[in-house]
């Protein structure tokens, strides 16, 4: 008996989605929003930590606890 599809709920700039892949890129999850290709993607982190910039190539694994909120924006440069 094939075990059942597993869905990871998350939340991205407040939306949510449902996504069938473990694993997500900070590419797929900027496609899912359809966020500028250079905007960056940050997840979540509760507490006093920096939240964590994923790159676009960069897989996160959405079965670990405390994987499911994810902002984009703009990338802070201190270029001219």
């Amino acid at each position: 008996m094939p075990k059942p599809e597993q869905k990871f709920k998350i939340l991205i700039d407040q939306k949510t989605f449902e996504v069938e892949e473990q694993f997500i890129t900070g590419a797929k999850i900027k496609a899912l929003v359809a966020a500028p290709a250079n905007y960056g993607v940050w997840l979540k982190v509760s507490g006093p930590n920096q939240d964590k910039e994923i790159a676009d190539n960069e897989q996160i694994d959405l079965a670990q606890p405390g994987r499911e909120h994810f902002f984009t924006g703009a990338k802070t440069t201190t270029e001219g």
